[in-house]
């Protein structure tokens, strides 16, 4: 079996797939990462839209699993693309090519139903009054489940009961334990274990290395799909964070003053006066923790902010956490079985670690790092990230795994991987860029209207957006996506909107804006709605598939930029900087691209799929690097005239 007889017009594939079409980049993919495979290279493969790049690396790296017996990680970002590729992507394949492979699902231990808290959380009287009806939906789906995975249910379990049930790593009792032939999470360790293909995601691969390898089973080879967020991702994994809730959390499993539940009200042989003592001690971890997260509240001043200097604030809970610690360590001797000792070992070793990461980051005792604290609603968090993580990824992966693929539709600026390869440290391997098989010229538009204030008089910008937004909606009438670069301009954007709709100056239309409902939940209405409005930033431009009739219009209101003064992104202009080089051209440009690129794949996802992207940033045109975002772009026809936009789409509605 080869990847001509499988790809071809009458191959394996054709004969399997009812609509299935020949496509020439597809069959280049999947020869350039067989050529890979074979010659233990790197790869960085940017495949456009429609290319059909999970097909073109699944088929080749199965086939090298079967004969040489090798175990192989396909890491996404995206839970959508993961669950497309095991439900079924895989399964299409296990079928046509009639090969008997193994593959495996890889979540982190937390989405798993753990038996042992499930049963002491119902014999101990463990969970609050509010949590009683879906502790008893939990002990009838324990019953019926085969994987014991929280994404299975038919219901959502309260996030504070989930966290009483689920499994925890430093607590799992392992061969130990009395549950341990019926563990949902020790079964798929163990189909894990035995898989050709492994599906992760790029959080729980980047935690597999944070943890020293000890997460995901000994691989051969890793395929990175949407591997143009392997730098943030990475990033958020490598360092440290500490947050009140990680405070409160800890507190709360050993002693909650306001349930009085947690493990001093489950350890029966404990004596009133340790039990005081124990209390007395999450008490004073308590206040120092208020004390702490409300100095830091204070200097934060409800935004984000990098932190410059050591000790910008008293380290309160230092003192506090160690005493706790200390305190719980008598216990170990006094335990009645392996389950209590393990469990209070694990609380200890939580405070412990906590109290050393604050030190870190109050301290800044790491080097190449960016200190900064954020305030989220009510979770106030200070954290520690490296700034340049090449490095760390070079060592780590690359000159540890070969073949190493990384593909996506975004990685390169016009055929140049330079600024992916920098910032992952990828520095040898080959490279293959491959358009999209579909055809931008005859479906798609690019509008980019004149008479648009620079977005430097912000007012001003304002005002013109919202007007180009009104003419271009109606003659849209819905179906459309429009992407901000920031949650205040999209929020005033609705609010104008909706006003411009309810005084009748524009066609009926329903606003949908993100933040009102789950993302997944508000992409279905917007796909199954009339008339429909879909306003988004950040995640919506990326990893969204709208294909059809419900999307037609994709608006760009501005050109994503990052924000110069977010603490990661200043960190690394001013190493670029100190490193001689010009950080605007050299980070925030081509980072821009990429992400811009992402923003117009939202429209087109399939052959018919038919459309206007409009750029209403006037950079585009006005600026030298204008040209190199539209250049970075699939051949479409352009124009500047709202005449000619409301004719094309007259044509194609």
């Amino acid at each position: 079996m080869n990847i001509s007889n499988i790809f071809c017009k009458d191959g394996i594939l054709a004969k399997s797939l009812k609509d299935y079409e020949y496509r020439p980049q597809q069959v280049i993919m999947a020869e350039a990462i067989a050529d890979n495979i074979n010659n233990n290279s790197h790869l960085i493969v940017e495949a456009g839209t429609g290319v059909g790049k999970s097909l073109a690396y699944l088929i080749p790296f199965i086939l090298w699993a079967m004969e040489e017996n090798k175990k192989v990680v396909i890491s996404t970002f995206t839970k959508a693309l993961q669950y497309q590729l095991v439900n079924k992507d895989i399964p299409f394949l296990k079928d046509a090519l009639r090969l008997n492979f193994s593959f495996a699902l890889c979540v982190g231990g937390e989405n798993y139903l753990c038996m042992r808290r499930l049963n002491q959380a119902g014999s101990h009287g463990l969970f609050e009054l509010d949590e009683t009806e879906d502790l008893k939906r939990l002990f009838e789906w324990k019953d019926k489940t085969k994987t014991g995975l929280k994404s299975d249910m038919d219901f959502e379990p309260m996030p504070k009961l989930w966290q009483k049930v689920c499994r925890e790593g430093d607590i799992c009792f392992g061969k130990k334990c009395s549950y341990y032939e019926k563990c949902f999470y020790q079964r798929a360790k163990a189909v894990e274990r035995k898989a050709h293909i492994l599906i992760t995601n790029h959080h729980l691969f980047f935690a597999h290395i944070a943890l020293g390898w000890n997460v995901l089973p000994k691989f051969d080879s890793i395929v990175f799909d949407e591997a143009h967020q392997l730098e943030d991702i990475a990033s958020g994994y490598l360092g440290i964070e500490v947050s009140n809730y990680r405070i409160k959390n800890l507190i709360n499993t050993i002693s909650n003053p306001f349930t009085k539940k947690g493990l001093i009200s489950r350890l029966e042989w404990l004596t009133p006066h340790t039990i005081s003592e124990i209390n007395l001690l999450t008490n004073k971890v308590r206040r120092a923790g208020d004390g702490f997260f409300g100095v830091l509240s204070e200097k934060l001043d409800g935004t984000t902010k990098r932190i410059r200097v050591e000790n910008f604030i008293p380290n309160l809970l230092k003192e506090p956490l160690i005493n706790l610690s200390e305190g719980l360590k008598p216990l170990m001797k006094s335990a009645e079985n392996y389950e209590d000792e393990k469990e209070i070992l694990s609380l200890i070793d939580r405070c412990i670690t906590l109290s050393s990461d604050i030190d870190s980051i109050i301290s800044q005792t790491l080097t190449d790092h960016v200190y900064w604290g954020e305030i989220d609603g009510k979770r106030i968090r200070i954290a520690a990230t490296p700034i340049d993580i090449s490095s760390i990824l070079r060592e780590q992966i690359f000159e540890n795994i070969k073949p190493v693929i990384l593909t996506s539709a975004t990685l390169s600026v016009k055929g140049d991987f330079s600024f992916l390869r920098e910032r992952v440290g990828l520095n040898s391997g080959n490279e293959l860029a491959l358009d999209s098989p579909f055809n931008y010229r005859e479906n798609v538009m690019i509008y980019t209207p004149n008479g648009i204030s620079d977005p430097k008089d912000t007012e001003e910008f304002k005002r013109d957006v919202i007007d180009c937004i009104k003419s271009i909606l109606n003659i849209t009438h819905g179906r459309t996506l429009i992407l901000f670069t920031s949650y205040e301009m999209l929020n005033k954007a609705y609010d104008a909107l909706n006003r411009l709709n309810s005084s009748n100056r524009l066609n009926s239309l329903n606003f949908l804006r993100q933040g009102e409902m789950d993302s997944y939940k508000l992409i279905e209405e917007f796909k199954n709605g009339d008339n429909l409005v879909l306003l988004g930033t950040h995640t919506f431009w990326q990893g969204i598939d709208i294909p059809g009739d419900a999307l037609q219009c994709v608006i760009i209101v501005r050109l994503p930029f990052q924000v110069p003064d977010d603490p990661v992104t200043e960190a690394r202009l001013e190493k670029l900087k100190e490193n001689g080089k010009n950080p605007f051209i050299h980070y925030q440009i081509p980072n821009a691209i990429l992400m811009f690129k992402q923003g117009f794949g939202r429209l087109i996802r399939t052959q018919s799929d038919k459309g206007i992207v409009a750029i209403l940033d006037p950079r585009v045109r006005t600026r030298f690097y204008g040209e190199r975002f539209l250049s970075a772009l699939p051949d479409c026809v352009r124009t500047d005239s709202i005449e000619d936009m409301k004719e094309f789409f007259d044509r194609i509605r």
